[in-house]
């Protein structure tokens, strides 16, 4: 699938024609000046949003190394910038958003007020266009994907500061993704401390300048584990929240590396889930800082 991203970037401007003609001959992507800001757009193709993100920003990395992606842009609109957009009068769009007209779901939640009127962010008011039909059919990353993109951004932003690797944090999206999406929020909060990135980065890793997290639920079979992590990756890390709530961080690896145990020494198979090796590591079977292979003959 096609993503369409808007991000803040610095290191480039609409003047810069060197990098322009490198930007434009690579990526499918628009540069503007927007109230002093760069913005560029730029697509990406993945599964979900985030994987597309992850491809993008690489992608961006490796082509451009000038340029810092700072953010996504939120891409605000109020009522009259919706009307505009779709060529549909203002007081149709007032009413959509008051409710006056029957709709087959209701509008957007605002995302706050600029001034005196309300503002809504674009992806997710033409989301809600697409169920009438009324959408431009561009995807755009959902409010809980800008998030987890946003994160990627500011430990991408952190490693170029500081020499260690950026968090690539990915999860699967399915009628469980909203708990997924509670380790990640919990995740945002620890990895501000440099203990817990020290501890992250003891085992090898293909990509010296990015380190893969997992994001799980307990009934998560470890094979869907490892199947995440073997997409680019040699090792990473598997964090899931526990039944009384706690973050557990487990260092993982996809193949048989110095340090690691293989999992099937523990008595798991590929049907266990992830929550099957937490109940080990909780009776002390294996220590919860021990890196696990996950390997499977």
């Amino acid at each position: 699938m096609e993503f369409e991203y808007s991000f803040i970037v610095d290191g480039i401007s609409v003047n810069d024609a060197e990098k322009l003609e490198i930007l434009y001959e690579n990526f499918d992507a628009l540069l503007f000046s927007q109230s002093g800001r760069e913005v560029l757009v730029v697509t990406g193709e993945g599964n979900d949003a985030v994987t597309a993100a992850h491809a993008v920003i690489n992608s961006l990395k490796k082509e451009l190394p000038q340029v810092s992606i700072l953010r996504l842009d939120a891409d605000l609109v109020g009522i009259s910038d919706i009307a505009n957009r779709i060529n549909r009068t203002r007081q149709n769009v007032a009413q959509w958003a008051s409710g006056v007209r029957n709709a087959p779901n209701s509008f957007p939640t605002p995302e706050g007020i600029v001034g005196k009127s309300q503002v809504w962010r674009w992806a997710e008011v033409n989301e809600w266009l697409e169920s009438r039909d009324l959408g431009d059919g561009v995807r755009r990353p959902s409010r809980d994907e800008a998030l987890i993109i946003d994160m990627i951004i500011l430990q991408t932003l952190k490693a170029q500061q500081t020499g260690r690797p950026a968090l690539e944090v990915v999860a699967e999206q399915d009628d469980r993704f909203d708990d997924r999406m509670q380790v990640m929020n919990v995740l945002r909060e620890v990895i501000q401390h440099s203990s817990f990135m020290e501890g992250l980065q003891a085992l090898p890793r293909r990509y010296a300048h990015r380190l893969k997290v997992v994001c799980a639920v307990l009934l998560d079979p470890l094979e869907k584990v490892l199947a995440q992590l073997t997409t680019d990756e040699l090792s990473g890390a598997l964090a899931v929240i526990s039944s009384d709530g706690e973050l557990h961080v487990t260092l993982i690896a996809a193949t048989q590396l110095p340090g690691t145990v293989p999992i099937e020494t523990l008595g798991l198979t590929r049907q266990a889930t992830v929550g099957d090796l937490v109940l080990l590591q909780r009776n002390g079977s294996v220590a919860k800082d021990t890196p696990l292979s996950l390997a499977f003959d």
